[in-house]
């Protein structure tokens, strides 16, 4: 029965109808089908598996491929499996599973087709990390520096071999989350750079030797090639008994390690220590970068920008703050070479858990101190600073940014007359009861700050809604009143902070306040806009 209670024996009896046949159970859950595949019009014999649930598409193999094709193919597995459609590309309609298998079935055969027509080397370019890597190889590498960079094997894990890395202790904090040790001697790494995205041969691959590992660089980069030839001499030549390479493409690294055995002359013509180490066994390594630049951009447009190396301060570790610096982190604050600070003298109750990002285990604590903890855990790698102080009692210099998530007006004014004139400063809030969440920055002097906009004359010309906001209080007794609102608002208010920075980040800030309303019930006044700076505000106004 599939997941729409579409019954199997019609899907296979329909199926037969069009020529496939029915070959029994596999494995865990799928079924087998046989038959032939229409390629440009020359069947192929096939078989393909489908989900007893007849959710997903058919995995399809290609049993009769005609004799002298190349090693390689494109979308094509050595075991005959064809890749004919990029998983999650395409919504399967369930209620029609016969429709869809046969649709599936048509595209296979049209890309079988033109693989074999030679239409679809090109791709080969974009399947490289398919045909290359025998062993997973870690990078924590910030810099771009080329050259020497020490790597270390690992201990009490068979799921990657090498870690390279140019700053050990980082690299450490990040190896003992994933619950792993590096062993104590570093070994070195070669690390070149070519400007050619790498692409598998169609023969003879993948390269066995050093020897056929420069061959098929000079097809990519002759220059790439020399480098690679004369660093390996050149540590062979120095008596060292081994040496990993790892070379930055375009998109991608790869990297392959090799053993140096010597030969020993028994009388004889000794051999050039170039034809000596033609003929050395490499291993491939498939390079997995978990470099706080690669984390922070990998999710990011191209030619989007990240917090990396910007001094970046949060006043306010609350229900906004806390979804907010987790967002900031996974942004890049706190990596190369930048800092995220944390300041908030508070610490959590039980009457924060049902809104904030931290829980339970964090209760009674600090919560600066234990939101920086828990970033920690979550990105080793970054630099995250706490101070469980009052922010008014201390000096915060002149970040290249200033947050504040305390949803506290007074305060939002006081870091305004305080930061606004050296740095950027965005606030952000929840407006009443969860009504709406608001955001504002300023960043250039002709800017409104926080007070413009609250106070008169122009405190009623950006409210939110054209209706009074309602002050609905909740708790017992006035030492514990708070303003009701859920988690999902505050996570609204930090993603609108989040997507205000990005747009400064990238100079196209278009509103400097903005607004997401979350009651569509009422009437709103103010959209987005870019308020002026009021004359003689006595917090921004010099």
């Amino acid at each position: 029965m599939s997941v729409t209670g579409i019954k199997l024996s019609t899907y296979v009896e329909q199926l037969k109808r069009n020529g496939f046949t029915y070959a029994g159970k596999f494995g865990q859950g799928w079924l087998k089908f046989t038959g032939d595949l229409n390629a440009r019009g020359t069947a192929y014999a096939c078989e393909f598996l489908v989900p007893r649930t007849l959710d997903e598409i058919p995995l399809v193999a290609v049993k009769s491929l005609p004799r002298g094709l190349p090693t390689l193919l494109p979308h094509l597995t050595a075991s005959g499996y064809l890749c004919y459609i990029a998983a999650g590309s395409i919504a399967l309609d369930l209620f029609d599973p016969i429709g869809q298998t046969l649709a599936c079935l048509q595209r296979a055969g049209e890309v079988l087709a033109r693989v074999l027509a030679d239409e679809m080397v090109e791709d080969l370019v974009d399947e490289f990390h398919h045909f290359w890597g025998k062993y997973d190889c870690l990078l924590d590498i910030q810099g771009n520096l080329l050259g020497a960079h020490p790597a270390y094997f690992t201990e009490d894990t068979d799921t990657f071999v090498f870690v390279i890395s140019d700053d050990k202790a980082r690299t450490e904090r990040k190896l003992q989350a994933l619950g792993h040790r590096l062993k104590p001697e570093p070994i070195v790494t070669i690390r070149v750079r070519t400007s050619v995205r790498p692409f598998p041969l169609q023969k003879d691959w993948p390269p066995k030797d050093v020897g056929s590992l420069l061959r098929w660089q000079s097809i990519l980069d002759p220059c790439c090639r020399r480098r690679l030839e004369e660093k390996l001499v050149q540590r062979y030549k120095s008596g060292y008994q081994h040496a990993t390479v790892i070379i930055d493409s375009p998109v991608l690294h790869y990297g392959f390690f090799v053993k140096f055995t010597r030969p020993v002359y028994r009388g004889g013509r000794r051999r050039s220590a170039q034809q000596e180490i033609y003929g050395l066994h490499i291993t491939e390594l498939r390079c997995i970068r978990i470099d706080d630049r690669y984390i922070a951009e990998r999710s990011l447009p191209s030619a989007a920008k990240t917090l990396s190396s910007l001094d970046v301060v949060l006043v306010g570790c609350g229900t906004i703050g806390g979804f907010l610096a987790e967002m900031l982190v996974k942004a890049g604050a706190g990596s190369l070479g930048g800092r995220l600070t944390l300041v908030d003298s508070d610490r959590l109750g039980p009457q924060n858990l049902g809104r904030h990002r931290l829980g339970m285990p964090h209760m009674f604590k600090n919560k600066a101190v234990q939101m920086a903890a828990e970033l920690e855990r979550l990105a080793p790698g970054a630099r995250i600073d706490a101070k469980p102080v009052d922010v008014k009692t201390i000096q915060l210099g002149n970040p290249d940014l200033l947050i504040d998530a305390t949803g506290a007006q007074s305060l939002t004014d006081w870091l305004m007359w305080q930061y606004a004139k050296s740095s950027p400063v965005l606030a952000a809030w929840v407006e009443g009861p969860g009504l709406a969440v608001r955001a504002l920055m300023k960043h250039l002097p002709e800017h409104a700050c926080s007070r413009c906009i609250s106070q008169p004359p122009h405190s009623g010309a950006y409210q939110v809604f054209t209706e009074p906001t309602p002050t609905v209080l909740k708790g017992h007794g006035c030492e514990g009143l708070f303003v009701p609102f859920p988690a999902t608002a505050s996570i609204q208010a930090a993603s609108l902070a989040m997507e205000m920075l990005q747009a400064w980040l990238e100079d196209r800030l278009e509103h400097t306040l903005q607004t997401r309303v979350l009651d569509n019930s009422r009437t709103l006044k103010t959209g987005d806009c870019t308020p002026t700076r009021q004359e003689g505000c006595l917090a921004c106004h010099s």
